[in-house]
């Protein structure tokens, strides 16, 4: 009796909404696409980003979300001859997708925010910029 092969590492594209401070998974897709740059960062890079975690919470990898600044909008004129402007959000409201690699220990994944250091980095302090876990939503199975 042979035995299927195990498929090994395999893509997940997420499509995200958010709405204000509210943060949903409504998609998960597994697609058949090489991820690059998703190992864990021996620095931490600012800025909003997707973990794989394994059940026990540990990060497999993270791919930085690639989303519009969701604060502002352009305010395009009635006359032609006005300018453009810019106008604030009451809040900030949209949708992004990212693709990450799962790998058979992948149980979950978490929008995680990773907060700038602040003054110069040292041999001590690197790596110790302050990570914040956004939400965190389980994948669906194979």
């Amino acid at each position: 009796m042979t035995h299927p092969a195990d498929p090994g590492p395999r893509s997940v594209r997420l499509i995200f909404e958010y709405d204000d401070d509210r943060l949903r998974l409504v998609h998960q897709q597994q697609v058949d696409v090489a991820v690059t740059g998703f190992d864990l960062p021996r620095e931490h890079t600012p800025g909003d980003h997707v973990e794989v975690r394994d059940a026990d919470g540990t990060p497999l990898g993270r791919v930085a979300v690639r989303a519009p600044a969701g604060t502002s909008a352009e305010v395009f004129p009635e006359d032609p001859d006005d300018p453009i402007t810019r106008t604030d959000l009451p809040a900030a409201r949209g949708a992004f997708t990212v693709v990450v690699p799962v790998t058979a220990d992948a149980d979950h994944v978490a929008v995680v925010r990773v907060a700038p250091t602040s003054g110069r980095a040292t041999a001590e302090s690197a790596g110790t910029a302050a990570v914040t876990e956004l939400a965190s939503f389980p994948l669906e199975p194979r």
